[in-house]
This record gives C-alpha cells, structure tokens and sequence, in this order.
C-alpha cells in the first residue's frame, strides 16, 4: 500500500494543474494558460477531471505533508475563483455550453436520455466533482477560498432550480448527477446554511429512491455506477438530519446490492450495470 501511494504521489505530481483548468478559462471567456489534455477532457465531460485531482492533491496533502499539493491545491482553487469571477452569476465549470444549457434547465426546458442533458454529457456529474473537490481543499487543506468558491456555486445551483416542478426535478434526475446530493449536504455541514441541505433533499432520484425505501429490488439492469452515489449521499442526508426515509433507502441498498448483486469477486455490475 505503501509503495502504491508512492506511485500516486509521482503520477499526480505529472501532471499539469494549467492544462487540466485550460476548458475552465476558456468557458469563462479567458485565455486558458495551457493546452487542455486530450481524451474526455476534449469533449463533452470535460472540466470533471480536475474535481478528481484536486481531492487526490488535498488528501494526498493531508496523508504527506508534502507542500508541493498544497501549492497545487491553492493554485487551482485560484484559478477557479478568478473563472467563477468571470463568469459573474456564481457558476464555474468546463463543459461546453454549460452556461447555456443550465439556463435552458432554469427555464424549465429540459430534455434528458439518461446520460445527457440537454445534450451536455452528464453536467450535474461533471460538477459534482468539482464540489467534491473544493469541500477537499477546504477541509484537508484549510483553502478559505475553496469554501467561498463552493458555497457561490451552491447558490448558483439553488438559484438555478429554484423554479422546477417536482416533475421537472425528477424529468433531470433521469440524467446521471453523481453525489450532488452528498456535496450539498456536505457544505451545508461546513457552513451551517440549510439552504444547501433543502437543495441536497431535492436532488432525490424518486425512481430509484422510493423503491430502495421500502425494501424493493427494482436495479436489476439499472446502471451501478449512476446509483451508488445518490445512496451515499442518502446515507449522509441521513446522519445529518435523522430523516427515517434516506436512512432506510441506504440501508436496503446496501443490503439488496450485497445480497442479490455481488458476485464472488466482490464486484456488483457487469458492464456498469446491476
């Protein structure tokens, strides 16, 4: 484990912060310092990378000590803020077309086919790591910044949706969205705004959630990857608030997922899915 982590320390350190917030820059309107890297970072999903590797640097930080992830950690956060800055209305990311396709969703224009979004790949997932890793920087790394950051972000999120019909909601939710319901209650553990926690209650995928709730198995076939995080942050809304319903959501995933899904090697999906 050691040497393993070793190979971590040396891989992240490869790799160029500038390059990795390049699509950031350019969809807040400023010039990127760097050319962005290639693979899904040139397309659709682009900018999520970077919420990965600023948690990886904060915890590796915290497991080191090694400043070298600080000044990395404290680079980004930077940046993103002169982006959010930029883009004026709290909001910083990378996708292409961001900025547009969330004001199509605050109209309440939404179309979505399981892993796009008004023809984005993914954005509420692609942002969720972003959230991830500015509440990482925050809280590892003791970056003030990354919580102002993040909690302008909650706002634009908030702001975003406010207007949706419960059926508009759940229409959204169909998209894969990542934990966005764990970062949101997460900030509002850090901040002690229940704005961000009424936001977290929101991001409540009912056609999977209401079924786990009472104990059905309805995931045969479902996609794993897009319903293990909506449960996690079920289970923190959970130790949060005490709320009985995502409590027993995320105690019969788990159980449900153990018994009826697992195979012998320990894994739960064939090609991603249930």
């Amino acid at each position: 484990f050691k040497r393993a982590m070793e190979l971590d320390e040396k891989w992240l350190l490869r790799l160029e912060p500038d390059r990795l917030l390049s699509r950031y820059r350019q969809e807040a309107g400023l010039t990127p310092k760097a050319k962005s890297y290639g693979g899904w970072e040139e397309q659709g999903i682009a900018g999520h990378s970077l919420g990965h590797y600023l948690s990886a640097c904060a915890w590796m930080y915290q497991d080191t000590g090694n400043k070298r992830f600080l000044e990395r950690v404290n680079h980004i956060v930077a940046e993103l803020a002169e982006c959010q800055r930029a883009n004026t209305n709290g909001f910083v990311g990378a996708m292409p077309n961001g900025k547009k396709v969330f004001a199509e969703v605050a109209r309440g224009d939404i179309r979505s086919a399981g892993f796009d979004l008004n023809g984005s790949w993914v954005p509420w997932y692609n942002l969720h790591k972003l959230f991830a890793g500015l509440i990482d920087a925050y809280r590892y790394c003791e970056n003030a910044q990354a919580l102002e950051v993040v909690s302008r972000l909650g706002d634009w999120a908030d702001d975003t949706t406010k207007n949706l019909t419960e059926a508009q909601w759940q229409q959204m939710l169909a998209c894969e969205h990542g934990g966005m319901n764990e970062s949101l209650a997460d900030l509002y553990a850090l901040t002690g705004n229940k704005r961000y926690l009424d936001l977290a209650k929101k991001f409540y995928h009912k056609a999977i959630l209401d079924p786990l709730a009472t104990g059905r198995d309805e995931l045969p076939g479902k996609h794993a990857n897009t319903q293990i995080p909506k449960l996690i942050g079920a289970a923190r809304i959970y130790e949060l608030t005490g709320d009985a319903n995502f409590g027993h959501a995320a105690r019969n995933f788990y159980s449900i997922v153990l018994s009826n899904h697992t195979y012998v090697t320990g894994g739960n999906s064939q090609g991603e899915h249930f």
